[in-house]
C-alpha cells in the first residue's frame, strides 16, 4: 500500500474529469495496481456512504453533479425569452439544478414540455449551475385536450370542445381524478401516440 490517494484527491479527480469515472480509470490515474485495489474500492464505498459520491452502473460521480451530455425537460420559458430546464432524470434528495438553455441561431423554437439532448457545462452565473447547448430535439411536449368528460362503463372519455379534433380520448378510472360527467376538463397525455 503504497502512495493510496486520500479521499479528497479521488473525489477532486473525479469532480474534475466527469467523462473518466470508472474504477478502472480512477485506479489507471493513480497507479493502483494489483491488492491495492481493494483499498481503492474502501475508498470509494466510504466516499459512496457519505453522500459524497454516486455509484451508476459502473462510474462514480458526484452526488448532485449531472453527466456532460443529459437529457432535460424544457420547464420554463421567463419574460426575457430565456429557457430553463430540468434533468429528466434526478435520483438525489437535493432539489434539481437551475439549468439555462443557450440556443444556437441555427437551433429550432422549443417550448415548455420538450425534451432535448444537451451538452451541459458549468455556468458562470452563481445562481445557476449549468448551461445546455442543444445537441437533438428529442421529444415535444405533452399533447394537450380541453373537453367534455363523459363517464362510461369502462372509465370514461374526453369529448373535445375543438371541433377540428378528430377523435375522443379515453381514460383509465384511476386517471379521471374524480371528475364528474359533463364536467369541461384538460387533459394532457401521458402514455405513447396513439393510445
Amino acid at each position: 500500500m503504497k502512495n493510496l490517494p486520500t479521499k479528497s484527491d479521488v473525489l477532486k479527480w473525479i469532480t474534475d474529469n466527469p467523462n473518466k469515472t470508472s474504477k478502472r480509470d480512477i485506479a489507471k490515474e493513480f497507479g493502483i495496481k494489483g491488492a491495492d485495489r481493494i483499498e481503492l474500492k474502501r475508498i470509494l464505498k466510504e466516499l459512496t456512504a457519505e453522500g459524497h459520491l454516486a455509484k451508476k452502473r459502473r462510474t462514480y460521480g458526484a452526488s448532485d453533479a449531472l453527466p456532460p451530455v443529459s437529457v432535460l425537460r424544457v420547464c420554463a420559458i421567463d419574460s426575457d425569452g430565456d429557457l430553463w430546464a430540468a434533468p429528466m432524470e434526478w435520483d438525489s434528495k437535493n432539489p434539481a439544478p437551475k439549468i439555462h438553455i443557450v440556443l444556437a441561431k441555427d437551433d429550432p423554437a422549443l417550448k415548455e414540455g420538450d425534451r432535448v439532448l444537451c451538452r451541459l457545462s458549468a455556468s458562470p452565473q452563481d445562481d445557476v449551475a449549468y448551461e445546455a447547448r442543444l445537441i437533438r430535439r428529442i421529444g415535444t411536449g405533452p399533447q394537450k385536450i380541453i373537453g367534455i368528460y363523459r363517464l362510461g362503463s369502462e372509465g370514461g372519455r374526453i369529448v373535445p370542445v375543438d371541433k377540428k379534433a378528430d377523435r375522443e380520448w379515453r381514460v383509465s378510472n384511476q386517471d379521471s381524478l374524480k371528475a364528474r360527467d359533463g364536467e369541461l376538463v384538460e387533459a394532457e397525455q401521458t402514455g405513447p401516440k396513439g393510445q
